[in-house]
């Protein structure tokens, strides 16, 4: 389920444990209505957070389909913050606790559906952008090397360009 770029990747995998936090405070014959609760507010606040690199990504790569992508997740946000709104005022009880049982599912869904029918889409342009930089990298590299060898110097396969260096990933 991998999109190519590790920070989404790794974004993907804490939604994941998320959610499998959510499941084990739901499972079980008591509800940990506190755990729940962390859980919506933490799932709110990290998949904004999510969203916001993820979009950064895309603009970056040049995603053809990031305008739809970025209304996509502005109603997820929405169904988010509903659903934490709606939890928070339930009265403690039956209905409250077959509502968080049904949110299960539905936090199942869409982050299948998020990372599999959308986020996948990603992935040729991620690794497109990848192989360009890869590609610039090798023809600076061979430039630094004919200008040493034009200077009559002996290579240096360590050496680094002057001035600016690769930013970190």
């Amino acid at each position: 389920m991998s999109v190519g770029d590790p920070t989404i990747d790794d974004d993907h995998k804490h939604l994941v444990e998320l959610i499998n936090t959510f499941e084990t405070a739901i499972s079980g014959t008591a509800i940990d209505h506190k755990r729940v609760a962390r859980v919506l507010l933490g799932l709110v606040e990290y998949t904004g957070e999510h969203f916001a690199r993820e979009e950064e990504l895309q603009l970056k790569i040049r995603y053809p389909y990031h305008e739809s992508h970025r209304r996509s997740h502005r109603d997820v946000l929405k169904k988010l913050s509903d659903i934490v709104t709606d939890y928070s005022k339930a009265p403690p009880g039956f209905a409250r606790d077959s509502m968080v049982r049904g949110l299960a599912n539905f936090l199942k869904e869409w982050l299948v559906d998020h990372i599999i029918q959308s986020d996948l889409r990603m992935k040729p342009y991620v690794l497109q952008m990848q192989a360009q930089k890869a590609e610039a990298m090798r023809r600076k590299r061979e430039a630094l090397l004919a200008s040493q060898k034009m200077a009559g110097m002996e290579p240096d396969l360590d050496l680094e360009p002057l001035g600016k260096t690769a930013a970190p990933r």
